[in-house]
């Protein structure tokens, strides 16, 4: 039991309650082949500069998302859905970063297509999906197009709302190769124009976001 808790921890360590009450369900999608296909070739393919977008933020975007849905009720063939976007959202980075989503998209399809448990609506569901989570320049942080976006988003911005945050920030600063005081004056901009899109998004990252966020202004208002 302890090897399948280490399945569901995040960075340095951390794990959330969530994520350990949802761990069959975590684990029944994370054994799926078209997960786990994708999974072994994010731990074989990525570039080590990506710090942040890297295996284990795949990796922990996928269980988050899981928990999250099922907490909200979301179960059988949608979570799986929700899932295999999950895993597939960054698989774009494999070949570039610029526009990676398109790429993650189309490698999904592929995988789906090959598969006969899936319809071409879920297809079209699971591409949308992903597509959502790319990062709007202005206005709200993301635009939702599928009834099962609001999970995803919430799993993909999750680190805004959880205790490894300013980890997180650091590894995304390192991969952009930025000075890390503008990473975190960049990370608040971000934080005013997100909002959680589920209810258990809202209720279990909701309270450590704003703790993050008072704690990331206090430190600016220092320099």
């Amino acid at each position: 039991m302890e090897e399948q808790k280490k399945l569901v921890n995040l960075g340095g360590g951390v794990t959330l309650p969530i994520l350990e009450k949802y761990l069959p369900q975590i684990l029944w999608i994370k054994r799926d082949p078209i997960v786990d296909a994708i999974s072994t070739t994010l731990k074989s393919q990525l570039d080590s500069a990506l710090t942040y977008h890297s295996y284990d933020h795949s990796d922990e975007v996928t269980g988050m998302s899981v928990a999250l849905a099922a907490d909200d009720g979301i179960e059988n063939h949608d979570l799986l859905l929700l899932g295999i976007a999950a895993a597939y959202h960054d698989s774009g980075f494999i070949e570039q970063r610029l526009d990676h989503e398109e790429i993650g998209a189309d490698l999904a399809e592929d995988a789906m297509r090959a598969d006969v448990r899936f319809s071409s609506q879920d297809i079209e569901l699971t591409r949308q999906m992903i597509l959502d989570t790319k990062l709007q320049t202005a206005g709200m942080s993301h635009e939702l197009n599928t009834r099962l976006s609001p999970w995803l988003i919430d799993a993909d911005l999750s680190n805004l709302g959880r205790p490894d945050f300013i980890l997180q920030t650091k590894l995304l600063a390192e991969e952009l190769n930025i000075p890390i005081e503008l990473m975190f004056k960049e990370s608040l901009a971000l934080m005013d124009r997100h909002e959680w899109h589920s209810p258990a998004g809202s209720k279990v990252l909701g309270p450590q976001k704003r703790i993050n966020k008072d704690a990331l202004m206090a430190d600016l208002n220092k320099k």
